[in-house]
């Protein structure tokens, strides 16, 4: 099975330039920066790692060395606000194993697979972090590897964006990317959120979530039709922006490029609209290079952010 893989990935890799030619693209429009951030504001930032796996680098992003090992992890944001804690989509939950099983063929089982399962819920109750505190769960996309453990949570409410719950539901969404078993049902309470039209650096819209500046998402539909990404302003002046699955890893917006043709294919709902948001977060990595970007499955990236019970403000 390997050997098919490696043949798959070398015949693609020869197939297919590796960049996106950002010239034809449209030049970025930035918003005059006049962000009110509330710097008294009690918001810290931490990780938790679901699962992980190892895979060839050229899996990973077009212009990936094929014979060097990256790993990926599942994982979660912990968002500790004064006004209101929230985890940032929620990893691979208690059932996963089974989802994972039940909606996955042979071949996608060997190319998804998975170490080191350690659901979310039974990390915070392991640490004592009471999760009846959680205000909610904002869901960057509803793809089941961050929609596994929602009915972990079930008194949680779920937030995610109008458009991709209604995909979500929609008969056009199906295994292996959707799951629909894992977010249906009356024991799941959600609210859909709708950007104000309101500019953010080059993003056209954007969403204040607790109206003090900390917390603003934006829309980044592409590789599914409602995803979105989060802004996260600590006190500290350190400023993520987490992008969910725009890219897989740092070098998907460094270059800028595209995942591998392969799983592409299979995830990305609107190549040419993940194309375009990839570069709008190159655009907005050389405008202000202090800003840490951070893909959800970007171990290298989340090695020098704090693990939960650690905390970054």
């Amino acid at each position: 099975m390997k050997n098919i893989i490696y043949i798959a990935l070398i015949t693609s890799l020869f197939a297919c330039r590796t960049t996106i030619d950002i010239s034809k693209y449209p030049k970025p429009v930035f918003a005059k920066e006049n962000y009110k951030i509330d710097t008294n504001v009690n918001v810290s930032l931490s990780i938790l790692q679901s699962a992980y796996s190892k895979t060839s680098e050229a899996f990973v992003f077009r212009g990936g060395r094929l014979f060097k090992n990256r790993k990926v992890v599942h994982s979660v944001i912990l968002i500790q606000h004064e006004k209101g804690n929230f985890l940032f989509d929620t990893g691979l939950g208690i059932n996963a194993e089974k989802q994972f099983k039940n909606n996955f063929n042979f071949l996608l089982r060997q190319l998804f697979k998975y170490k080191e399962h350690f659901p979310v819920k039974i990390q915070l109750d392991s640490l004592k972090f009471d999760t009846d505190s959680l205000g909610f769960i904002l869901i960057s996309h509803l793809h089941w590897d961050h929609a596994s453990g929602i009915k972990d949570f079930p008194n949680t409410p779920i937030w995610t964006s109008r458009e991709e719950y209604t995909h979500a539901f929609s008969e056009q969404a199906k295994p292996p990317g959707f799951i629909k078993d894992q977010y249906n049902g009356d024991s799941v309470t959600w609210k859909l959120l709708e950007m104000d039209t309101i500019p953010y650096y080059n993003f056209d819209k954007s969403l204040d979530l607790f109206g003090d500046g900390t917390i603003v998402l934006v829309e980044l539909p592409g590789h599914t039709l409602g995803s979105l990404g989060m802004f996260v302003n600590l006190p500290s002046g350190k400023i993520y922006f987490i992008v969910g699955d725009l890219t897989w890893a740092e070098e998907g917006i460094k270059h800028p490029s595209e995942k591998f043709s392969i799983p592409r294919r299979i995830v990305d709902a609107d190549r040419e609209k993940t194309k375009e948001n990839l570069v709008k977060a190159k655009h907005l990595w050389n405008y202000k290079s202090d800003i840490f970007i951070l893909p959800i499955h970007d171990f290298k990236v989340q090695q020098g952010i704090a693990h939960f019970p650690k905390v970054e403000r």
